[in-house]
């Protein structure tokens, strides 16, 4: 610290040594609080239960469950019947007819254009399908005679 004698103007230079105290005093309280201090987040996920059902087959899928495909040649597969779209359409109006909560199962093939899928969805709502659940895997083909396979 230097000190001005017979001097009457003020003194312009800054004292650092306090600051320089302070920050290497918190400096040291950081660097040993850092390891102490608490890295993890504790939380209660729930647990996985794999479920009891069992994987159906197309032929034995329930009557009044209805599966539409949109085909990439510009068809429909209604269940398991290849046609137009209006003729699906047509087909549907007098099953989902008054039936609000009636849920029709909706997949689309690898390679369908998504215009196509969008109009076969249209048509099914004009037809009265309030209830659309889009099927994110294609239904499991099983020959005749065959087992299907158990989920792992």
């Amino acid at each position: 610290m230097s000190m001005a004698l017979g001097s009457k103007s003020p003194m312009t230079d800054i004292n650092v040594t306090p600051l320089i105290d302070v920050v290497l005093v918190m400096l040291i309280i950081f660097m040993v609080l850092t390891p102490l201090a608490e890295k993890q987040m504790y939380m209660r996920v729930p647990e996985f239960e794999p479920p009891d059902t069992q994987i159906v087959p197309p032929d034995a899928v329930p009557p009044d469950q209805i599966i539409l495909t949109a085909l990439k040649n510009g068809r429909v597969l209604l269940n398991r019947t290849e046609m137009t779209v209006e003729e699906a359409a047509v087909k549907l109006k007098p099953v989902y007819e008054g039936h609000l909560s009636k849920v029709l199962f909706f997949n689309a093939q690898d390679g369908t254009r998504y215009e196509f899928a969008v109009k076969v969805l249209d048509e099914a709502h004009k037809a009265g399908v309030n209830t659309i659940g889009m099927m994110t895997d294609p239904p499991m083909i099983v020959e005749a005679g065959d087992a299907p396979a158990a989920p792992q």
